[in-house]
């Protein structure tokens, strides 16, 4: 619940920082503030980063995979798209996961596993279908589903590499530390210095919230979910947080989601419910 309320909100916040700040720095203010937040809280816990350079090499990889891969596609994708349509398209990340973790041998995709992944990207196509005369919003439509892809592959690879054998906050402060280093040499590169002393006050809130609270915290808290259940079921939280983001975006944001995208999302939902029939008996 928390982890859905936190990466929920990310979406509203990440719309609010659009508005004076490109995708790259977006994503470079997330993990810089989200980095530090977790090292300072990693120090004043007496605990320590990773030492080898083994670790620290999952790390960088994950850092690009798994933050500022999918988060430069989402924020990109959110220039064009509302961020509830964002956060519908992001519940795929279950049935990415799924696949990504049959690929390599961690799960297994049956017959019932199949055909929640047929309604999940049938809502994708309906989604999709709505938006035929716009050819950017599909273009924002699909990299937001390439960004699950990302975020599955991440998912998979923490659980295989580093999850169990890294404490999850460790894991979470170098990872995003990683991320932070690697969005933010790109953001000067592409699109030079932003005028931050410009910005006004609500983007500057926007990004630090968005840093402390959808990027640090939420991440502490994911990998501990990842430790204890697995990257399948922990990225069941994607259920809440379309709810969370739809309903922000609606409240504060005023944004209007058309019937077909409503019908896209809960195919997409109802996808992921046929999919994850029975896990709940295997964990037990």
């Amino acid at each position: 619940m928390l982890l859905s309320i936190l990466w929920g909100m990310s979406f509203l916040l990440v719309e609010l920082s659009l508005v004076e700040l490109s995708p790259l720095w977006v994503v470079s203010g997330r993990t810089v503030s989200g980095g530090l937040t977790l090292l300072a809280i990693l120090l004043m816990t007496g605990r320590r980063l990773p030492a080898t350079r083994q670790v620290w090499g999952h790390l960088a990889l994950l850092g690009a995979v798994n933050n500022a891969l999918p988060w430069t596609l989402i924020s990109w994708s959110q220039q064009t798209i509302p961020s509830g349509l964002a956060a519908l398209l992001v519940a795929m990340v279950p049935t990415s996961t799924l696949l990504v973790a049959s690929v390599v041998g961690l799960d297994r995709v049956t017959g019932r596993r199949l055909v929640g992944l047929l309604l999940a990207v049938g809502g994708v196509a309906a989604i999709v279908l709505e938006d035929l005369g716009q050819p950017g919003r599909i273009v924002a439509v699909l990299t937001v589903v390439a960004a699950t892809m990302a975020l599955a592959s991440g998912a998979v690879y923490a659980k295989l590499h580093v999850s169990g054998s890294v404490p999850p906050l460790a894991l979470a402060t170098g990872q995003i530390l990683c991320a932070a280093a690697i969005s933010t040499p790109l953001a000067l590169l592409i699109d030079g210095p932003p005028a931050a002393g410009g910005l006004l006050p609500q983007t500057w809130a926007a990004v630090l919230l968005l840093g402390t609270t959808g990027t640090s915290v939420a991440f502490l808290v994911f990998y501990v979910l990842v430790e204890r259940v697995g990257p399948t079921n922990a990225t069941m939280v994607t259920y809440l947080i379309p709810i969370v983001a739809v309903l922000s975006g609606t409240l504060l944001l005023d944004e209007r989601l058309g019937v077909t995208t409503v019908i896209g999302g809960g195919l997409i939902v109802s996808g992921i419910a046929v999919s994850q029939l029975g896990l709940r008996r295997v964990s037990r």
